[in-house]
């Protein structure tokens, strides 16, 4: 029997918090790895109409809603200039899911998977769930891939690398230049890349490039891993998907069929709403762009505190490192208890990314939440204020 997998480290701090808030605390949190924002109510209002056609009642097709294909294909086709077609796409239940299923036809037990060091740990777990081994790769100082460091951690088992572009929790955007060096690289040694573009739409330096517009010539070594949990702000509706080669297609899609069946029929067509909505995506990352700024500012304010601007996605990843110097804490999570404890402010620890000395921090809330929760970090933070040791946070280190 093999050992049970550890649960996703963040989910700890969603744990404590909530538990906090039963307590009747007024908790904040920028810990969330999802908008704040509710759905909007042209996808809420499809659903609703969803639900009431009693076509929906019944099973669906195990590869996706071909309308719903369709619509995921062209938007992948405009994004690098391939043609797409709905054929080439299987739904799944959110871009996990999706990364599961590619990776479950991908890999077999000993293979080896590349994956940002610092990360996202659901990349590292959806590998270990699909049998393989998870090997983290330095990111260089921009948190971004070198072919050098790739081609170091590269084995005779290693079989894929994931690459997200924007990242989790780095937000560092891979510019076309480092894309083409790791197209090549990856061409070189016959190496897949699951390309995780679940925050593409959150680029505020122009500089994001989808890996197939710039490597077209990779399209037959690459699944492009997608859905609209972030720039639609529908998380709990678990609608993602996969587009890849026919093998890879056909495979997920014999796994979907075994399995779930097919995805929800209503939340396909609240997702098919969703992407025609080109709106509320162009909102979200205006308004992201400015709580970035706000952040990254309010942040580097306080002593000890070191926070780079993110290219992309949701997160600000600070470097907290001199603060729990000058504060006589051991690591990130001993502050980031200590804020859930005392300010009732959840940030997430850098231990939960294989990142020990810095915290992300969520700017997708709204105004009102980012001020009311900067100014409980401020006040937590300032200089007269004595820091005692802080419990130790469950998190897996």
């Amino acid at each position: 029997m093999t050992a049970p997998m550890a649960d996703n480290p963040i989910f700890a701090v969603a744990a404590k918090a909530q538990a906090l808030r039963a307590q009747g605390a007024n908790v904040i949190t920028l810990a969330a790895g999802e908008p704040q924002a509710a759905t909007s109510t042209v996808v809420v209002e499809a659903a609703v109409d969803a639900v009431r056609d009693p076509a929906m009642h019944h099973y669906g097709a195990a590869q996706g809603d071909p309308a719903l294909r369709a619509i995921v294909a062209d938007a992948i086709s405009g994004n690098t200039h391939l043609a797409w077609e709905a054929e080439d796409i299987q739904i799944a239940l959110g871009a996990k899911h999706a990364l599961f299923l590619a990776l479950q036809t991908l890999i077999e037990a000993g293979d080896e998977v590349l994956v940002a060091l610092p990360g996202w740990p659901g990349h590292t777990e959806v590998v270990t769930a699909a049998g393989g081994t998870a090997v983290p790769v330095a990111t260089d100082e921009g948190f971004r891939f070198s072919v050098q460091a790739l081609e170091h951690c590269r084995t005779s088992h290693t079989r894929a690398v994931i690459l997200s572009s924007p990242g989790n929790p780095t937000g560092a955007v891979h510019p076309a230049a480092h894309l083409r060096r790791i197209a090549h690289w990856a061409q070189r040694h016959g190496i897949w890349i699951i390309s995780d573009d679940i925050y593409r739409a959150f680029d505020y330096t122009g500089t994001y490039q989808s890996l197939l517009r710039v490597a077209p010539q990779l399209r037959d070594r690459t699944v492009v891993v997608g859905g609209v949990s972030k720039e639609h702000a529908m998380t709990g509706w678990r609608i993602g998907w996969l587009a890849a080669p026919q093998d890879v297609i056909a495979s997920a899609r014999l796994h979907v069929s075994r399995t779930i069946t097919h995805v929800p029929t209503v939340n396909q067509r609240a997702a098919l709403a969703a992407l025609g909505d080109t709106a509320t995506p162009a909102r979200a990352a205006s308004d992201y762009r400015r709580r970035r700024a706000l952040i990254v500012e309010e942040l580097n304010a306080i002593d000890g505190i070191d926070c780079p601007l993110p290219d992309g996605g949701m997160f600000a990843f600070p470097d907290v490192s001199a603060l729990l110097r000058d504060r006589g804490w051991t690591s990130s999570a001993d502050l980031a208890a200590w804020l859930l404890d005392t300010a009732h402010l959840a940030v997430v620890p850098g231990e939960a990314f294989n990142a020990p000395g810095r915290i992300r921090v969520c700017f997708a809330v709204d105004d009102d939440t980012l001020i009311t929760a900067i100014e409980r970090l401020r006040t937590a933070l300032a200089p007269t204020q004595h820091a005692m040791t802080a419990p130790q946070m469950e998190v897996a280190r």
